[in-house]
Order: C-alpha cells, then sequence, then structure tokens
C-alpha cells in the first residue's frame, strides 16, 4: 500500500443508526454556520477591516462557500459516507493527502469547538451578571493565566462536557436539541433585522469602503470563519436516510438560508450604529444598547448563548464522524470506533474526544489555534476541489452535478485562493507547523499499521 492508493469507501454496514430527516439534517447545517461568526466576527470585521461594506465581504464568501457546497453535493452523492472531505480525498487523491484533509478538518471540528465553548462562556457570564447580579470568582472565569487571577474557564468545561454526553446518547436525540435551538436562532436574529431596521440613519452607511477594496478582502478572509462548519452536514450521511438526495438538498439549503441572514444582519448593524463602535465580542447586543434597547439587548444576548450552543453541537458531532472515519481505517486507535449497541454511536471517541476538547477550553487560551481554522478548512475544500476534477475525468458523477463545471470550478480555484492570501503570514506559519505535526503523525501510525 503506497501513499497515494486510493480506497473507496465503504457504503453502510457501519452500525451507525439512520435516523435523520431532511429538516434535521438542514438545521444541522443551519445550527453550525449561524453562529459565533454573526454574533461576534461581525462586528469586528466591520470596526477593523471593511465597514459597512462588510456586506459585499459576506457576499464574496457566500459565492466560494457556495461553489464548495456544490462540490461537496456532487461528492455526497458519489459516496454517502462519515468523513466528509476526508473520504472524499481518500478515494481519488489517496491515502497521504486524504489523512492531510483528515488532520485539518479535527483541527476545524476540535478547535473551533473549545474557542466556540469560550464565547459561549463569556456571553453566559456576562448574560447572568447583567440579569440576575450573578458573578463567578475570578478563578473560575478564564482559562489558565495567574497574571490574571485565572485558572479555569469553568462554565466552557462543563458545557463541553454536556455536549458531548449528549452526542454519545445519541443522533437523533442531538438532532431534536439542534432543530429546537435553531428555530429560536431564528427568531433572535429576525427580531433583530426587524426592530434594528426601525433605527436605521443613512450617516452610518454614507462612508461605505473606509478601508477600500483591500479591508473588504481582508474581512472576507476574516468572517470566511461564519460559513464554516456547513460541511459538518456531510459528516452525518451515514445517520441520513436516503442520503444521495437529502445531503445535497440540506447543504444548498441551510448555506442559503444562512446567506441570507448574514447579509441582512450585517447591513442592519452597520445602519443601526457607527461601524467605528462595532469593535465588541457582543456587537448585535450592543447595538440594541446604543440605541437605547435595552429589553432587547437583553433578549438577543439570551438568543446568542443559545446559538453558540447549536454551534458546540454541530462542531463537536463533526469533529467525532471525522475521529470515526480516520479510526476506521486505521489512523487512530482502532477500539475508537466501537460503536455503542444501544445508542448506535460511537461512545468512547465521543467521551474521550468531549473531555480532551473540554480541557483546551477550560484552561487553554486558544486565540492562536483559532486562526489555524479558517486556513486549515479551505485548504481541505480546495482539495476537494481537485478530487472533483479528478472524479469527472474518471466519467464519476453522482445524481446531484455541479452546474457549469468548468466555469465554476476555476473560478472556485481563485476565490479560494484569494480568500487565503488575505490571511496573515503568521497563519500560514503556524498552518505549516500543524500540518508538519499531522505528517509526523501519520508515518508513525503508517509505520504501526505496516508492522502489524
Amino acid at each position: 500500500m503506497g501513499l497515494f492508493t486510493t480506497k473507496i469507501p465503504k457504503i453502510g454496514g457501519s452500525g451507525l443508526g439512520r435516523h435523520l430527516t431532511l429538516l434535521d439534517v438542514s438545521f444541522i447545517g443551519v445550527g453550525a454556520i449561524i453562529g459565533a461568526g454573526i454574533f461576534v466576527i461581525t462586528g469586528q470585521a466591520a470596526a477593523t477591516t471593511a465597514g459597512p461594506a462588510i456586506v459585499l465581504s459576506f457576499l464574496i464568501g457566500a459565492i466560494a462557500i457556495g461553489i464548495t457546497a456544490m462540490i461537496y453535493a456532487e461528492m455526497s452523492s458519489i459516496y454517502p459516507v462519515s468523513g466528509s472531505a476526508y473520504n472524499y480525498t481518500y478515494a481519488t487523491l489517496g491515502e497521504f493527502f486524504a489523512w492531510l484533509v483528515g488532520w485539518n478538518l479535527l483541527l476545524e471540528y476540535g478547535v473551533a469547538t473549545s474557542a466556540v465553548a469560550t464565547g459561549w462562556s463569556g456571553y453566559f457570564r456576562t448574560f447572568i451578571e447583567t440579569n440576575f447580579h450573578l458573578a463567578l470568582p475570578t478563578a473560575l472565569s478564564g482559562a489558565y493565566d495567574p497574571a490574571k487571577g485565572t485558572f479555569v474557564d469553568i462554565s466552557a468545561f462543563l458545557v463541553i462536557l454536556v455536549i458531548f454526553t449528549l452526542l454519545a446518547i445519541g443522533i437523533k436525540e442531538s438532532a431534536r436539541v439542534n432543530n429546537i435551538i435553531v428555530y429560536i436562532k431564528i427568531a433572535v436574529l429576525s427580531v433583530f433585522v426587524i426592530f434594528g431596521l426601525q433605527h436605521f440613519d443613512i450617516n452610518n452607511i454614507r462612508n461605505f469602503f473606509p478601508f477600500g477594496w483591500e479591508g473588504v478582502w481582508h474581512a472576507t478572509s476574516l468572517i470566511i470563519f461564519a460559513y464554516l462548519g456547513f460541511d459538518a452536514i456531510s459528516t452525518v450521511a451515514e445517520e441520513t436516510k436516503d442520503p444521495t438526495k437529502v445531503i445535497p438538498k440540506a447543504l444548498m439549503l441551510s448555506l442559503a438560508f444562512s446567506t441570507m441572514f448574514f447579509i441582512l444582519v450585517s447591513f442592519t448593524l452597520t445602519s443601526m450604529v457607527s461601524y467605528q463602535d462595532l469593535d465588541v465580542p457582543h456587537a448585535l447586543s450592543y447595538a440594541m444598547l446604543k440605541v437605547d434597547e435595552p429589553f432587547l439587548a437583553s433578549f438577543i444576548a439570551l438568543g446568542a448563548v443559545l446559538t453558540i450552543t447549536t454551534v458546540m453541537l454541530v462542531m463537536g458531532l463533526g469533529f467525532t464522524r471525522i475521529a470515526f472515519a480516520l479510526s476506521r481505517d486505521g489512523f487512530l486507535p482502532k477500539k475508537l470506533c466501537e460503536v455503542h449497541p444501544k445508542y448506535n454511536t460511537p461512545f468512547k471517541l465521543t467521551l474521550i474526544g468531549g473531555f480532551f476538547l473540554a480541557f483546551l477550553a477550560g484552561f487553554v487560551p486558544l486565540k492562536v489555534l483559532a486562526e489555524l481554522v479558517n486556513i486549515g478548512t479551505l485548504f481541505a475544500y480546495f482539495i476537494v476541489a481537485v478530487a472533483i476534477v479528478l472524479l469527472r475525468k474518471k466519467g464519476l458523477v453522482g445524481s446531484f452535478r455541479v452546474p457549469m463545471f468548468w466555469i465554476l470550478i476555476p473560478l472556485n480555484f481563485a476565490l479560494l485562493m484569494f480568500i487565503m492570501a488575505g490571511l496573515e503570514w503568521h497563519t500560514w506559519v503556524r498552518f505549516a507547523l500543524w500540518s508538519g505535526i499531522g505528517i509526523g503523525i501519520y508515518f508513525l501510525m503508517r509505520g504501526r499499521l505496516t508492522a502489524e
């Protein structure tokens, strides 16, 4: 077996139960996409890089990720299995590139889950302090930093344990919780747009390009984080009813729905208050406070807590399913992919992974690692685009086909490279280091497999 040996993923027989409907899977996508990005990053990107033109950054991002979603839709109709881009790459480019993609997807889902838990913790603490005058001890309110007197972010630690326990109990139960919270999320953002537009002030958007087109470019590289996670849909293919039809539909529906809200919310936000005031972690609720709507500000803050919960749920789900695929192929310990006879979930992997990510969220500052999430995921998207070209040349297509293939695919390559080039140089250095660690692990595990 060589480094570039391909492997067609086995369809079915994994022991995972098929329970998810089109609504469930679409809401898994919405749950992942609409989250910390819209509640946190939008304001910071508008304030520091794009101004009101942040709307155009979301539009450019939507075009790039929209083409990628169509590629995923075609891939998932050919290979309806867990593992997402990892299995797609394994079937086309071979073992080595598949591992690199899987390694970067673990980074996306794992680090994002922990980082989002930290954001959730901040919103949660703010909400209980503002509304109930309850404050956690300083030692329990942040990652380990003796200079600040913080030792563990206890709420971030505990919320991940709860999330992963739920994931271990069952995918259908997790989907029900996600569906309920997505309905709440839609209501919260709708309230923000409806009431926020009542405070529209043309003076706030007169200077539409305060940072020029270069600012729009850099903002696109930043807000692309808001779109990441849609590919979590393809990680649950083996737990979906009629996946060759449902997965492609869910990919397109969830992305279109989320893009609509991104554009509406970003336009509303920058037209309510000056973009210069939005460099805060709670931009939407802050904007409501600025226009003297304290009740709505509190309502949106609570909605943010619930919204970010669904992101953790879906990112955690993606993390466990990617790790499941890697374990099944022998690149992680085989025992991790055992499926619980009652719950039909990879329970060992879920509980062990949950504790590890809870440790990261509770004790480790994740700002530096979080920067890797965007570039690692965009790398995976780029490789999948290469894979779909190879499949087309072989004449292999699914029930869904990317339209205008030879126009959209080159455009996809160009847009992904454009967005990646907008990232800071130190992000590329860290990406190289992370990939180097992954390559070391690959050859270590491959050596063990060969010895066996």
